[in-house]
């Protein structure tokens, strides 16, 4: 590590604060800088935007390192490595916004050192790297500068522990003399580095994420089969793992489809470069075609259940994107939830994170697991919080109307869910 290293971080939300916060407790000066004067005056408090668990503790314990300001002029001035980190955009058609990235550049053109890295993390189509080092040339042509592509590897809610100890780091050179110094200030980072061209490392990302999402999608049409031939999804998947080639970790999960907008965005830019350039994706194209009715399918079994979806008092335990965070952007629980209440269902809610909120408009939000699930018809768990494990079924099962639960994770646990007397349906059982 160089003392003298000053590292400017563009965009503060989720990605930016992992990063800067992780970089200054590596013992570099790092200056945040935001477009959102809340968000910056927020963090200039302690209070990150969003929570993230050890994000809170870790700024609190490098405030000698970091700092955060609005001011471009002020962030970059100095900086010779220039992170951006904004969490791109995603419309509510998984379509990419790009504009913030381009706002950025225009910043960079206008305040950066006169030789410095860009070091790019946001997730953006292949190709977008060298795009933007174009764009900020073409309005300062004076400036001398080397891209990186570090494609971002956090996960919500174990994001601190991603960055900080990842599998490995894929990492884009525009020439192999950046190699050294990207050795160099992530030498704090233990991980193997795996070096290649810009496009092929933004090409990894959208590579991996639909991976990702083919293995989904697959095991939930497995889980489609297993409900009419009498086979357990889960312990199909369990036989599937435990082939080599296939692994431990790989995304089997029977359930619900992917949400979020992070796994469809990579599909959707593969997608939209088959169609420019002619490549067939017929892959692809499966794989957010299966996606987009998969939501679907948990209303499709609820009115086989119950005959009719209409009036019918259901509570949602779980309406956060993923355990392990307070975010609702894409959550596969509040598409549900809107899908039930077009049909004219009652939905009531808890979760651990959640508020009353315009996000949650129309659903009714309980402070606790136990009021919320009273006099309803159905509980339908869609977030595998893991404290929902520890529920007193017995309990909730004393202020319902029919005891019925629908697991769209298989996260409980049948024989003691069905011990406390509840009709109870996963996804593939």
């Amino acid at each position: 590590m160089n003392p003298e290293d000053k590292i400017s971080v563009i965009g503060l939300w989720h990605l930016g604060c992992v990063t800067s916060f992780c970089l200054a407790n590596a013992g570099y000066k790092v200056c945040g800088v935001d477009f959102n004067v809340k968000t910056v005056n927020d963090l200039k408090k302690g209070k990150p935007p969003l929570y993230e668990p050890g994000l809170e503790e870790l700024l609190a314990k490098n405030t000698q390192n970091i700092s955060f300001t609005s001011s471009f002029k002020e962030a970059l001035s100095g900086a010779n490595f220039v992170f951006l980190t904004f969490d791109t955009p995603v419309d509510q058609k998984d379509k990419l916004d790009l504009s913030i990235i381009y706002k950025a550049g225009e910043e960079i053109a206008k305040f950066a050192s006169k030789e410095f890295t860009l070091v790019i993390l946001s997730q953006m189509p292949v190709g977008t790297s060298r795009a933007l080092k174009d764009f900020i040339l073409k309005r300062n042509k004076n400036l001398s500068f080397k891209v990186v592509y570090n494609p971002e590897n956090l996960m919500l809610g174990q994001a601190l522990k991603r960055f900080l100890e990842p599998d490995r780091l894929i990492i884009g050179l525009e020439d192999e003399a950046t190699k050294e110094e990207m050795e160099r200030i992530y030498s704090f980072i233990k991980a193997p580095k795996i070096y290649m061209d810009l496009n092929s490392a933004e090409m990894v990302k959208h590579a991996i994420n639909s991976w990702l999402a083919n293995s989904i999608s697959f095991i939930n049409e497995i889980a489609d089969l297993c409900e009419v031939t009498g086979a357990n999804a889960k312990k199909v998947a369990e036989g599937m793992k435990s082939d080599k080639r296939i692994g431990q970790y790989a995304f089997l999960n029977p359930g619900l489809g992917f949400s979020g907008g992070t796994l469809a965005r990579d599909l959707n830019i593969l997608k939209g470069i088959g169609k420019q350039k002619k490549v067939k994706t017929r892959i692809i194209d499966s794989i957010l075609e299966i996606n987009q009715e998969r939501n679907k399918k948990i209303v499709k079994k609820i009115k086989k259940i119950f005959g009719s979806i209409s009036d019918l008092n259901i509570t949602i335990l779980g309406l956060t994107y993923k355990p392990g965070t307070s975010t609702l952007r894409r959550s596969a629980s509040l598409e549900i939830a809107r899908e039930l209440i077009s049909c004219k269902a009652n939905i009531k809610a808890f979760d651990p994170m959640v508020n009353a909120s315009k996000e949650t408009s129309g659903l009714k939000i309980f402070k606790d697991p136990y009021s919320a699930s009273k006099n309803s018809d159905l509980v339908l768990l869609i977030t595998e919080w893991p404290e929902f494990k520890d529920l007193n079924f017995f309990e909730i099962k004393k202020g319902m109307k029919k005891p019925v639960i629908v697991d769209c994770k298989n996260f409980l646990d049948p024989v003691a869910v069905k011990n406390a007397g509840f009709d109870y349906y996963g996804v593939g059982i």
